[in-house]
């Protein structure tokens, strides 16, 4: 009986045939934005030539962990805003950072806390739940002060020997994720241990190969950006059109 009393709009049958094709018009579109979205992935193609290392070699990356002590933060400390940044698990994302939603701390629980503080350049990694997002603390994130939650690391490179961006890279290629696959324990909640994530190998070629190959890969990123921003595009015609047939 209260179905029975719902009201939608019937336009003429010509101008719903009219409509039908539109949307369908632009849910092809979307899809096919989303599988460029949603399948690329970048590419490396590794020269055996290239020194190949394992993530635990200090000399090249460093892998930093969380302060996980006495010190670490309840959650009635978090703040909408504050002096510095503690990072959840929505604020990294796939080779990204997105600060919709963020936690704060006081500048004396930042100071109480030993591990886990990110420096420019530095590349964070999540190594709980969600294994692999990442994100890189560049120049033109404003933050000044973030750290780390325990379900993350941060891995410093070397900026002699191995550009960050070139890392990111490698850390959303099928490379690296085909070698997390194989170290990923737990099944409730997967995890990747620091001493895991330590027998990881990379391939390095010199530095200014390493920063050649992330320009080249910066440029297919950002057809794949174009891609993301279309999907937004015609989310909204597709709710446009729809709202319209509401319009008295």
């Amino acid at each position: 009986s209260e179905i029975a009393k719902i009201k939608i709009p019937l336009p003429p049958l010509e101008i719903q045939n009219q409509i039908v094709e539109e949307l369908d018009i632009y849910q092809k579109i979307i899809s096919g934005a989303r599988q460029v979205v949603e399948n690329w992935k970048p590419r490396i193609d590794i020269d055996p030539k290239w020194e190949r290392v394992k993530f635990g070699d200090n000399k090249i990356l460093q892998i930093i962990d969380g302060d996980r002590g006495a010190n670490y933060p309840s959650k009635e400390e978090f703040k909408e805003s504050g002096y510095c940044l503690f990072l959840n698990t929505s604020n990294v994302r796939k080779g990204e950072f997105s600060f919709n939603k963020c936690d704060f701390i006081s500048q004396e629980r930042d100071e109480k806390l030993r591990k886990g503080k990110l420096r420019r350049e530095d590349i964070v990694l999540t190594t709980r739940g969600t294994l692999g997002n990442t994100a890189h603390y560049s120049t033109d994130i404003k933050f000044e002060h973030i750290r780390i939650n325990s379900g993350m690391v941060i891995l410093r490179s070397n900026l002699e020997q191995m550009d960050p961006k070139f890392l990111l890279l490698f850390l959303n290629s099928f490379n690296f994720k085909s070698q997390v696959e194989n170290f990923m324990s737990g099944s409730a909640q997967p995890q990747l241990p620091i001493g895991s994530l330590s027998q990881v190998e990379i391939s390095i070629p010199p530095i200014k190969l390493q920063k050649d190959i992330v320009k080249k890969a910066e440029t297919e990123y950002s057809l794949v950006d174009a891609n993301k921003k279309l999907v937004d595009i015609y989310d909204q015609k597709i709710k446009d059109v729809v709202a319209k047939l509401w319009e008295k």
